[in-house]
């Protein structure tokens, strides 16, 4: 099974739709994706996924599929709205600029900025939901490991966002999320792609194929 992750193109968050420079990236995302072996669209229901997802599908016409569990994660205040507080990358930034570190391994959940945080809750409660979504694909989780139920070589797209790509793909190759968003950064209509394969019975460890690749813009389209 192929799992392709592709984060939406350049937003403007205050409309939830993507820029004029965004429907660039996706219109030139979509001409490198029409040849992708693809079986099924899935996206975010927040609009500027759901937009880079209609430009990749003009080439393919298959009935996409919104997924509420893929949308961006959230962080902030557990008493508050979400997004309230700094997200992941500007603690890790901060991080790095002042203590010179970042925590190991699953300590980062016991950040003492993240303690009234929702984020550790939130991205548990993804990493649920993607484990039982695979499991209908024959893939069930134990421990670092998915146990192979039946046998899928079906290929599938995300079409979602920079904070869920981290989270659920640090889950797939067991690296800690917080060390994934320092080494790994998401560029816009960034695309990653992660494979499990094996025959029913047997037990696989998902490998990646690639991660982050946006060449497909190249450098005059990144920032407008």
């Amino acid at each position: 099974m192929n799992i392709y992750f592709i984060r939406h193109g350049e937003p403007d968050y205050d409309t939830d739709s993507l820029t004029e420079n965004g429907h660039k990236q996706a219109a030139i995302l979509a001409e490198r994706v029409k040849d992708f072996p693809i079986d099924e669209f899935f996206h975010s229901p927040m609009g500027r996924a759901r937009q880079t997802a209609e430009y990749c599908n003009k080439y393919f016409g298959y009935k996409m599929t919104e997924l509420p569990w893929i949308k961006e994660i959230e962080w902030g205040d557990l008493s508050g709205d979400a997004y309230s507080s700094d997200g992941p990358w500007c603690i890790a930034e901060d991080m790095i600029k002042n203590e010179h570190a970042y925590p190991k391994g699953d300590d980062w959940k016991k950040e003492p900025r993240l303690l009234e945080d929702r984020l550790v809750g939130d991205i548990e409660n993804r990493i649920k939901a993607f484990d039982s979504f695979l499991s209908g694909y024959g893939y069930e989780r134990e421990g670092q490991l998915y146990r192979i139920t039946k046998e899928n070589k079906s290929s599938i797209a995300f079409f979602c966002h920079g904070g869920l790509t981290s989270a659920l793909v640090s889950h797939l190759l067991n690296i800690p999320f917080w060390s994934f968003i320092v080494h790994f950064p998401m560029e816009m209509t960034g695309i990653t792609k992660l494979c499990i394969s094996g025959k029913p019975g047997t037990y696989a460890a998902a490998e990646a194929d690639f991660i982050n690749s946006y060449t497909h813009l190249g450098t005059s389209m990144l920032n407008g």
